[in-house]
């Protein structure tokens, strides 16, 4: 009986790949110079992926300072803005009276192979009656990006 049982019984092997062919790739692929008033560029804009760099001087109370940070989505999978770090706490330290801002929205959307402009505005308050002891400020803002529904 051992020996039809052993003629009757086989092992199944099976044997798979599965790929994955979506790409996530959110990154900074250009940052220019915008509106200057009253304000100059120390040094030229710059940009790597992930990070956009301005060196501005603000000239006198009311000066501002524009610059155009392109993103693209050149990966496969869309896109959603779900924050962007950086621009409360580098308002809250002196000197105040220099802040940033910028114009991207939460909910924003980036599909696959599109590009949004965002505009990072410095800018010193025109009502302040004081000239900061510190006359710079350095920020770092995250755009957060996650997949869209």
């Amino acid at each position: 009986m051992a020996v039809g049982y052993a003629a009757l019984s086989q092992a199944l092997v099976i044997n798979g790949t599965a790929n994955i062919t979506t790409e996530w790739k959110i990154l900074f692929t250009n940052i220019q110079e915008g509106t200057l008033t009253g304000a100059e560029s120390k040094t030229a804009p710059s940009y790597t992926a992930t990070t956009a760099t301005f060196d501005v001087n603000l000239l006198y109370p009311g000066a501002s300072a524009q610059y155009v940070i392109t993103v693209a989505n050149q990966g496969s999978i869309n896109a959603k803005l779900t924050s962007v770090d950086g621009i409360e706490s580098v308002n809250k330290v002196a000197p105040k009276d220099i802040t940033y801002s910028i114009d991207a929205k939460k909910d924003d959307t980036l599909a696959s192979g599109a590009t949004k402009d965002y505009i990072v505005t410095v800018t010193w308050n025109a009502d302040s009656t004081e000239i900061p002891e510190t006359k710079s400020k350095t920020a770092t803002i995250t755009l957060n990006y996650e997949q869209a529904e």
